[in-house]
């Protein structure tokens, strides 16, 4: 009896319970869905890294498609097609204004539509391959107690701890350097198809730790989508043995001018950073390339019998890396590398304005198969090939779009949101001579024709300076109130 009375009771309980449960439901306010950014119909041709929302966007898109550019998200400007630059621009340990080591450095450096990325990479006391360039810590990266320690006595754990330093203020960032595989999958995740890595080998090691570099390197980007570089020719020969059809770039050692011309300038540096007054004698380049032994050691592989004698051990695929100072020296390389098959690069230990301006001076046809810089390659390709003019096929409408469609051919686009602050006056930043006028005009001089008795002593004549003062700004000056005694 008892069981009849409780059961519709419970009943009743669970059916009050799945009613609020629905009304519950109910009221329960519908999540709004995320904004859409709808791209405008006539930037729908543009890459999916363009910028496509703001103010006048598409009159400033347009404005530099003009000039074969566009803005992308980040606030770069980049180059729409890089087809007139024809060399190969890869990208110094990847994107130049990112940390050396990082992930970040091979992303950008993609996404900025190098041809190619190139990344250092050497071995830990454990057998770890890590990407890293100097031999111990301290320049790049900074082990958290400050101490400094040579790479080839670290184990993944202590690498694991080192932090990544800010290339412009000097700071430790919370980053870390990566592991030569976490190098590899950024790059695969990012590429293009015919994007490739540049994988230079700093450590001298066996042939069963080569195969497991290019084991992975197989397995994350493929044949085709990866060379090396080395300094020593025993590894890149080993490399060939593992590796019968990739490219081989034997780096040749900077021109012993190049050297004492750095060395100089770290030395001049230590004078006033404070950094470098804190290692100056533990820097990596000065440590190692005493200039006098090294200019007795130093061996030039212009020739072309050095060359053959070097094709010979790397096989047909591979090419000679040398010091842009070394390639203006010897105007035949070029010609007695592709006889043999080879290519040649250049790269420039005494900075990349350096390097830009020898390339400058060369033809199209004497220019190196590839350059290995610290610049972008809307920079690159602007000063050697003009690969950034305007087409003058559009009118821009807005005031920014006019300002872009004024700008010199020299114009240094690199600096694109800096030059912006220049727009209402007139001037904009040159890749060449920085600030500048954009139209300018030669000032008329007119002598003055008035005698006046300062002249006739023989003093020159002072005239006041004509100040503009309709500004609408007002100076006020305060002097520091008197203290009463």
């Amino acid at each position: 009896m008892t069981s009849r009375v409780v059961a519709p009771y419970f009943y009743s309980i669970i059916m009050a319970v799945l009613l609020l449960t629905l009304a519950g439901c109910k009221s329960t306010p519908t999540p709004s869905p995320k904004p859409v950014n709808i791209v405008p119909t006539e930037l729908s041709h543009l890459p999916t890294d363009a910028a496509t929302q703001g103010l006048n966007i598409i009159d400033t898109q347009l404005s530099l498609g003009d000039r074969n550019l566009y803005l992308a998200n980040n606030g770069n400007i980049k180059m729409l097609s890089t087809a007139e630059c024809r060399l190969d621009i890869s990208a110094h340990r990847g994107d130049f204004r990112q940390p050396e080591s990082s992930a970040n450095a091979i992303a950008a450096a993609l996404n900025d539509n190098f041809n190619s990325v190139e990344i250092d990479v050497m071995l830990l006391k454990d057998g770890t391959w890590v990407n890293h360039h100097d031999s111990q810590t301290g320049r790049a990266t900074v082990y958290y107690t400050g101490e400094r320690f040579k790479l080839n006595r670290m184990n993944f754990q202590e690498f694991a701890n080192l932090k990544l330093r800010d290339k412009q203020s000097n700071h430790l960032l919370d980053q870390r350097p990566i592991a030569a595989v976490e190098a590899f999958k950024t790059f695969a995740a990012y590429r293009n198809h015919n994007q490739q890595l540049n994988v230079e080998i700093k450590s001298d090691t066996n042939g069963q730790k080569l195969v497991e570099l290019d084991n992975m390197l197989r397995k994350y980007i493929g044949l085709g989508g990866f060379y090396y570089s080395a300094a020593d020719q025993d590894t890149l020969y080993k490399l060939r043995g593992i590796n019968p059809s990739v490219y081989l770039g034997f780096i040749q050692g900077g021109h012993p001018t190049s050297i004492e011309k750095l060395t100089a300038d770290l030395r001049k540096g230590v004078k006033n950073d404070t950094y470098y007054l804190d290692n100056k004698n533990k820097l990596e380049l000065v440590g190692r390339y005493g200039t006098k032994r090294y200019r007795s050691r130093y061996k030039d592989y212009t020739a072309k019998s050095s060359l053959s004698e070097l094709q010979r051990k790397l096989g047909k695929n591979s090419g000679l890396h040398l010091d842009i100072r070394s390639f203006m020296q010897h105007a035949n390389v070029k010609y007695h590398a592709h006889q043999l098959g080879m290519k040649v690069y250049t790269y420039s230990l005494n900075g990349s304005e350096y390097h830009q301006s020898q390339l400058i001076k060369l033809t199209t046809d004497q220019l190196p198969d590839g350059a290995i810089v610290d610049a972008t390659p809307y920079k690159i390709c602007q000063r050697l090939f003009n690969a950034a003019l305007p087409a003058k096929r559009y009118q821009p409408l807005s005031h920014l779009g006019r300002y872009i469609a004024s700008l010199p051919q020299d114009a240094d686009f690199d600096r694109f949101a800096e030059m912006r602050g220049y727009q209402n006056e007139g001037y904009y930043l040159s890749l060449d001579s920085g600030l500048a006028a954009i139209n300018a005009t030669p000032v008329k001089v007119v002598p003055n024709t008035i005698p006046t008795p300062l002249l006739e002593h023989g003093f020159p004549t002072i005239t006041d300076e004509k100040i503009d003062n309709n500004t609408g700004d007002t100076i006020i000056l305060r002097l520091p109130a008197r203290q009463a005694k």
